[in-house]
């Protein structure tokens, strides 16, 4: 399962608090305490059920519905909904036990094949899901049921609109696509994150310091393995539009670090022709003017790059590698796959580069460089960037 971002308990409650189902639930429970036809676990027959519908406005699927999650929870019983509630309603209940109540009715109402395959299939896929495609998937994994006939659309589409009444899904539209697209509300994510938890599985949830946003996220990458770190950049984009993903990655990389920015451009690759717009509004940005030209030129873009911009982008990508790893590993792992010659002759040229890294950075190349060529040009190009240049001040100590 991937990892997923929880809501505040608060803003969860709040949420469950206004779930069409779960009232619902309660005027219904209410309703059968004062009916006493009405048989503790029974289903409601038929003058039953048409007279909850008509005094209580519901129709017959949402009192369908209802009346599971009535059952489920007991609401029924003899002492009344007052009671079984302390005489609170859903506005004035505690942020508990709104949602105890509402994740016991998300078990009764998950208690549906159809329902539970539906919520599980969404946590799973992380991100919103256009429905045509969601019904053809959950068709071809379920193949026929108990009936021996495959799910139709008609109960699926019943089915969603159960979870959406609950406040499980959201509803949203393709804009590419322009087709309709659901996707686990935040309370859906909490319900069966719980749910997925209690069956056995790993469900990981995002750190602190990834849910504060790309900072959080960038600097929890730092310590994750490849597929570790796979999962949780898919999850942080899973969550935002491709714009807002894009925005909060160059804002991160233009108050960050060298290596920061490094690994901001690179989440970036992710998002694709989507970050576009953001990055090449980051060309007139000092920091970020290398990185946004290079990588709009390695995506397609029309963009002037010149030696200056890549040799700039080599000394931050070098001080980048300088904040984490052996200096011998960053010698190594600078210009892989430039011969010796070629790699002195760049190296002599990087004392021109205005970049406050670029001293440690030559002052590693000259002191790790397993060639003495290379090593040589380091140590004459870090003498050269300490000494004051023609007409500017020297540099304080």
């Amino acid at each position: 399962m991937p990892p997923v971002r929880l809501a505040p308990r608060d803003e969860l409650a709040a949420a469950a608090r206004v779930a069409p189902l779960l009232r619902a639930a309660r005027e219904l429970g209410g309703w059968a305490a004062g009916q006493p036809g009405v048989q503790a676990g029974a289903a409601l027959d038929g003058a039953q059920a048409r007279a909850a519908c008509e005094e209580l406005e519901l129709t017959a699927d949402e009192l369908a519905a209802a009346w599971q999650v009535v059952m489920a929870a007991g609401q029924q019983a003899d002492a009344g909904r007052a009671a079984a509630h302390g005489g609170k309603s859903l506005r004035t209940s505690s942020a508990d036990d709104v949602l105890d109540e509402w994740n016991a009715a998300l078990s009764a109402v998950l208690a549906s094949e159809e329902l539970d395959g539906l919520a599980t299939a969404l946590y799973t896929a992380g991100a919103p899901v256009r429905i045509d495609a969601l019904f053809d998937a959950y068709a071809s994994a379920a193949g026929p049921g108990r009936s021996g006939r495959e799910p139709g659309r008609e109960a699926l589409s019943r089915a969603l609109e159960t979870l959406a009444d609950l406040g499980v899904v959201e509803l949203g539209t393709d804009e590419t696509a322009g087709g309709l697209t659901v996707a686990l509300s935040p309370l859906g994510v909490w319900g069966v994150h719980r749910r997925l938890l209690d069956q056995g599985w790993h469900v990981p949830v995002l750190s602190r310091a990834e849910a504060k946003g790309a900072v959080g996220l960038l600097a929890t990458l730092a310590s994750c393995d490849a597929e570790d770190g796979e999962s949780k950049i898919n999850a942080w984009l899973a969550c935002k539009t491709q714009e807002q993903a894009a925005a909060e990655l160059i804002a991160a990389a233009a108050a960050g670090s060298p290596g920061l920015r490094g690994a901001a451009f690179a989440v970036l690759d992710r998002i694709g022709t989507g970050a576009v717009g953001q990055v090449r509004a980051a060309l007139s940005e000092p920091l970020l003017r290398a990185h946004a030209a290079v990588w709009l030129h390695e995506h397609g873009e029309d963009v002037e790059l010149g030696p200056a911009d890549r040799t700039w982008l080599l000394v931050d990508l070098g001080s980048g590698l300088l904040e984490e790893a052996d200096p011998r590993d960053v010698v190594s792992e600078l210009l892989p796959e430039v011969s010796p010659t070629a790699q002195a002759e760049i190296v002599a040229g990087l004392w021109q580069v205005s970049h406050p890294g670029v001293i440690d950075l030559l002052t590693t190349l000259s002191e790790h460089h397993p060639e003495p060529v290379v090593a040589r040009a380091a140590r004459k190009a870090a003498f050269k960037a300490r000494s004051p240049r023609s007409g500017e001040p020297a540099p304080a100590p």
